[in-house]
């Protein structure tokens, strides 16, 4: 046996993959059913069962069966299956155990699995923390949580001249977008903008939702929510969308109960049904562009196509027309599991010299402040370390205790969760809530220093001290959306027991 397996990851809302590093070269894993990729469906056939894959896709128990669950990381969302409590994290560690399994069928047992797991660059505290979590229930050592950007940077700098690039990540369930530097040994991304909830799922529903409104004109008394006739559609749309990559036009029959009919569906009216989500893509394109051109990069050499649901012709078309270059496509389904494994071996090994990524921060973080001024108490977040500045970061800021003899100071850490950053409270989402205990019986108005420091897997961590005697303040805290360690404890137990298979 092996002292440790070293993989790259990519655990997608869609598809997932796994990669590693052989005779120098990357190699994406089969899965046992020899398909490159893996569908992130899990479907939990009993109580001792959990089917991860196209079985579980195809599985006609939708009740017993979850999709799309990254984009629920970082969220307090729970599920019961045959009387088990499952969340986010056990779910994409059952997912992640089969990828490992599949690893290990094709490369032999080895005594500790350890790996780089890309996640959008987009994904705050909360759903990096929880990608963390599903890692260390399925087994993995994590030697860094990379941004699925960067990975895709990593693999197109082994083929790339130095200069500027875009790299537009259109996935099954996110979307990215980030300007990077390419030089010799280096990647470093310049600015970074996405919107963890658009992907190719949005199309899907579009054309499914076009479908069965077709079909309800055709047959006024049938009822789309059919469980039998929803599966039709969903088993369409995803072929359909994919066809019209390459045909510009499809037929597709459906039938629910004793009616059935076949409807034409063309590429342009794939574009049309699309048209806004491709504006949105575009929006937050144009402002990673921006916050690039005011960190000194105002020239981009190439666009580079990455994600499964940039195949679609309507995305080279409207990239072309806006920002007047054409965009040139690299492995958009396997760019990020390739350059995960590029820098799992890196990591593992520790070259010295071996070429190095930068990231910055994906959100702004920030302290809420509690203004007494003038007597009316204002709440806000005062953003102390700021989206795009590289990581690590670290940022401190002094505050002041607002009663005498305080012996504690509650601290809660926000992050900017809408499209900009914004002092308003409802524009951010709380990530941390702890207190500093331990202060002396200082008057009001005493100093607080409070550091954030967010390291280059976008991880937080805050510490504080009171100045003027020197005393360090431990911080008790949780994030928030990520389970406990009590609540992981019995999520592990639950995903101990259970079988995994394809």
């Amino acid at each position: 046996m092996a002292d440790e397996l070293v993989l790259g990851i990519d655990l997608g809302t869609t598809y997932s993959a796994v990669a590693s590093i052989v005779d120098g070269d990357v190699e994406v894993v089969r899965n046992r059913l020899g398909e490159l990729t893996t569908p992130s469906v899990v479907h939990f056939a009993s109580a001792g069962t959990a089917v991860v894959g196209a079985a579980a896709r195809d599985s006609l128990d939708p009740e017993n069966t979850v999709e799309l669950i990254k984009r629920r990381m970082g969220t307090a969302f729970e599920l019961m299956f045959h009387g088990a409590r499952h969340t986010p994290e056990s779910v994409s560690a059952l997912i992640l155990r089969s990828l490992v399994d599949d690893a290990i069928a094709r490369f032999g047992p080895h005594g500790t699995v350890r790996a780089v797991i890309t996640v959008p660059a987009y994904f705050g505290i909360r759903e990096r923390e929880a990608t963390l979590q599903a890692a260390r229930l399925a087994g993995i050592d994590v030697l860094e949580v990379l941004s699925e950007p960067a990975a895709a940077a990593l693999h197109y700098a082994t083929q790339a001249e130095s200069g500027a690039a875009l790299v537009y990540d259109l996935g099954g369930g996110t979307f990215d977008t980030t300007v990077l530097r390419v030089a010799a040994n280096e990647v470093h991304v310049v600015a970074t903008d996405g919107d963890s909830r658009l992907g190719g799922t949005n199309w899907n529903e579009r054309i499914a939702e076009h479908l069965a409104d077709a079909f309800t004109r055709e047959f006024p008394g049938a009822d789309p929510d059919d469980e039998d006739f929803q599966q039709q559609l969903q088993d369409a749309t995803e072929q359909v969308k994919r066809q019209l990559s390459t045909v510009t036009r499809r037929r597709v029959g459906l039938r629910c109960g004793a009616d059935a009919a076949s409807f034409d569906i063309d590429r342009k009216t794939l574009e049309d049904l699309g048209a806004d989500l491709v504006d949105r893509t575009l929006r937050i394109v144009d402002r990673a562009l921006a916050a690039a051109a005011a960190k000194g990069v105002s020239r981009i050499d190439e666009v580079l196509l990455v994600g499964g649901a940039t195949k679609m012709p309507a995305i080279r078309t409207a990239l072309q027309a806006h920002l007047g270059r054409a965009p040139k496509i690299v492995d958009p389904d396997l760019a990020v599991v390739s350059g995960a494994a590029v820098r799992a071996r890196r990591l593992a090994s520790s070259q010295a010299g071996a070429r190095t990524t930068a990231a910055v921060v994906p959100r702004s973080f920030g302290v809420l402040i509690e203004d007494s001024h003038d007597e009316k108490l204002r709440s806000f977040v005062e953003h102390l370390v700021h989206r795009n500045e590289p990581l690590p970061a670290v940022a401190t800021a002094r505050f002041a205790t607002i009663v005498d003899r305080q012996r504690s100071v509650r601290i809660q850490v926000f992050e900017q969760s809408g499209d900009v950053p914004s002092p308003e409270v409802g524009h951010n989402r709380r990530v941390l809530d702890g207190e500093f205990a331990g202060l002396p019986p200082l008057p009001a108005g005493s100093v607080i220093e409070v550091t954030l420091r967010v390291s280059a897997d976008g991880l937080l961590a805050v510490t504080a001290r009171e100045p003027l005697g020197g005393a360090a303040l431990d911080l008790e805290a949780y994030v928030d959306g990520v389970v406990d360690g009590a609540e992981t404890e019995q999520l592990a137990e639950t995903i101990a027991g259970l079988s995994v298979r394809c």
